[in-house]
């Protein structure tokens, strides 16, 4: 099996009502980089795809034929305290405030597009 060099074996791919807002949101909450955006005739996402650290994200406007497909998320990152804050100022919805568990030190929120994402302190 040949991977592209810019891809991972598994991917998540996100199908968004509002996919241009989802990557800002990223770019603020998570320091995410672009790395392809293919823009729709009509102004819109046809294909996205971010890097959080080493993972891609791929994402793309919903339409008549892909409705809005949300996920959820794990993942490690420096600070939780300040990814769930910029998080949550900027839209999200609480699901766990960060608090210490027997798996370390971690946090929960909705994305305003339906996205739910766990952090870790790695």
């Amino acid at each position: 099996m040949k991977i592209p060099e810019n891809y991972l074996p598994v991917m998540p791919y996100l199908i968004l009502d509002k996919a241009a807002d989802f990557f800002e949101y990223a770019k603020t909450v998570f320091n995410a980089r672009e790395q392809f955006i293919l823009p729709s005739e009509d102004g819109g996402i046809m294909h996205g795809e971010i890097k959080i650290h080493d993972a891609v994200i791929m994402f793309a406007n919903s339409t008549d034929t892909w409705k809005q497909k949300p996920s959820g998320m794990f993942l490690f990152v420096d600070n939780v305290d300040s990814v769930y804050a910029k998080a949550i100022e900027k839209g999200g919805t609480e699901l766990q405030p960060p608090q210490e568990k027997d798996y370390g030190y971690t946090a929960g929120f909705e994305d305003p597009f339906g996205n739910q994402w766990w952090l870790n302190q790695g």
